[in-house]
């Protein structure tokens, strides 16, 4: 009898508009009307869902928690953290999982965050989270933070630089972009 294959831990996430087909207040209206779904914004700009795990909220709030500390210290003024903030690039919209930006009040950013983090869920593939790490860099983003729960490691990006992969007591340096940040690996994650 022949073993039957694992099911894979990528789950098919499903577009629900292109681009160029939604506004960013008919994306607004549909979070609105949808408050018990998840949506967010591919390489592509398009519109998809998303199901996240505990595993990625728990990452979620430990990175706010870690970058808001710091930004609490004045090493940024005039910047916050911030949670699934969308922002409207003109040709592109994103929505990081977390991030650091110019506080801008109520209105919509349309200046790229300083960092942005992506936590992989089952519906995300390495591929297209590398590309939107490159379009963060592309759209101005200083450092880009690619999270992956399962392995506990990152992928830092910077523009013009190696990735680098790091995990367990490695540490994140925050370097030109976050002076004076740093952060063990490790700390992104639940103990």
């Amino acid at each position: 009898m022949a073993a039957t294959p694992a099911p894979s831990r990528v789950a098919e996430s499903k577009i629900i508009a292109p681009f160029a087909d939604m506004s960013i207040d008919e994306y607004l209206a549909l979070v609105e009307r949808n408050p018990d779904s998840h949506f967010e914004f591919n390489a592509a700009g398009d519109v998809v869902t998303m199901t996240p795990m505990p595993e990625h909220g728990n990452s979620q709030i430990l990175t706010g928690t870690h970058l808001t500390l710091w930004l609490w210290t004045r090493a940024l003024p005039g910047y916050h953290a911030g949670s699934e903030i969308t922002f409207d690039l003109g040709d592109w919209r994103c929505q990081p999982d977390v991030c650091v930006h110019r506080a801008r009040g109520k209105s919509i950013p349309t200046e790229a965050p300083l960092l942005a983090v992506e936590i992989r869920s089952d519906s995300n593939t390495w591929r297209e989270l590398r590309a939107k790490a490159a379009r963060y860099l592309e759209h101005g983003t200083q450092m880009v933070w690619l999270i992956d729960t399962d392995e506990r490691r990152l992928e830092l990006h910077r523009a013009a630089e190696p990735v680098l992969t790091l995990g367990g007591d490695d540490v994140i340096e925050g370097g030109a972009t976050l002076p004076g940040f740093t952060l063990r690996v490790q700390d992104l994650f639940a103990a």
